[in-house]
């Protein structure tokens, strides 16, 4: 892709990135473990230092599915507001990633918006291919409603899903089973770049097949380590976000896109049927952002923030 369509700052900050957020395509493709044990190192060779006046801990939950142990991070400001809770899940194309890898923009999250944010240590593909990641989140939702007012103080009807990336696709597909199921209790989605579907056919999937931090190959390999090469073409609820028969239901929503995102237009079809459902939706595509440009400081991503701070309970 041209780089010279990156905006000005963002690029330079790219630049001065003191690690390569790059992913080795033979060791995504053929070894992701290797990927997976290098990001868990990654985190607790280099902990983030959160303020004081936040708690974090760490609380375990049984799986529906298997009675596996799920890790719930819990970031709580010591004035929290109990009507302001987020569940977040982080990215990592469902194959890496764990909630501290996001830890300095979940501890600026929650001391700006004094919100407990319950962030999911969800299973991780290929050992764990869909849907065990999207059942993990929905045992982190129904945990929440059920065990937070006692465990956490917070005010359990009130509840927001964040997500990034993967984490965004897990996000909207766990609002989607709790409206499946009659659960109200998510009252906005807020998703980050989020991954929708397998079709991999857009027009911004099939321009952007080189640009860094996320491409099309990149997205063709995250899909076969989640559903599988039996599946990975398929049409499945939950995983193809558009294949669902129930819009209308979902809670109010916001949407933010890059423009130089291979996920955009796929971004700008989720955020289409909502609108066409009649469901409160706003969609931000901003220009000259990449995929992950939120890792990154720049003006683009202060504007970010203040837009997210503004948007995530404004409803």
């Amino acid at each position: 892709m041209d780089l010279n369509r990156i905006d000005k700052n963002l690029k330079e900050s790219m630049d001065r990135f003191p690690f390569s957020l790059e992913i080795n395509e033979v060791e995504f493709l053929n070894n992701p473990e290797i990927i997976q044990r290098e990001k868990v190192l990654f985190a607790k060779e280099n902990p983030f230092k959160g303020p004081d006046d936040i708690n974090v801990k760490d609380i375990f939950i049984e799986s529906s599915f298997d009675n596996h142990k799920i890790r719930l991070h819990i970031y709580q400001p010591k004035k929290f507001d109990k009507t302001r809770t987020i569940l977040y899940f982080h990215g990592g194309g469902y194959v890496f990633g764990l909630p501290e890898q996001v830890d300095p923009q979940m501890f600026e999250i929650a001391e700006n918006l004094n919100t407990t944010i319950i962030s999911v240590d969800y299973r991780l593909s290929p050992q764990f291919k869909f849907p065990i990641p999207v059942l993990d989140g929905f045992d982190a939702l129904q945990w929440a409603i059920r065990d937070g007012a006692e465990q956490l103080e917070i005010d359990p009807e009130q509840i927001i899903v964040f997500g990034a990336s993967a984490g965004g696709h897990l996000a909207a597909a766990v609002t989607q089973m709790a409206n499946d199921k009659g659960i109200k209790n998510i009252k906005h989605q807020f998703l980050l770049y989020p991954v929708i579907h397998n079709k991999l056919d857009t027009p911004s999937m099939n321009e952007f097949t080189d640009a860094p931090l996320w491409n099309k190959k990149y997205a063709e390999t995250a899909w076969l380590h989640f559903l599988g090469n039996d599946d990975k073409d398929k049409s499945i609820v939950y995983a193809d976000l558009t294949n669902y028969n129930d819009f209308s239901g979902l809670p109010g929503t916001t949407v933010v896109a890059c423009e130089l995102d291979p996920l955009r237009d796929e971004n700008i079809e989720y955020a289409s049927l909502l609108y066409q459902a009649g469901v409160k939706t706003e969609l931000w595509v901003i220009p000259g952002a990449l995929h992950v440009f939120d890792l990154f400081d720049s003006p683009l991503n202060d504007r970010y923030k203040e837009f997210l701070y503004t948007r995530m309970f404004n409803y």
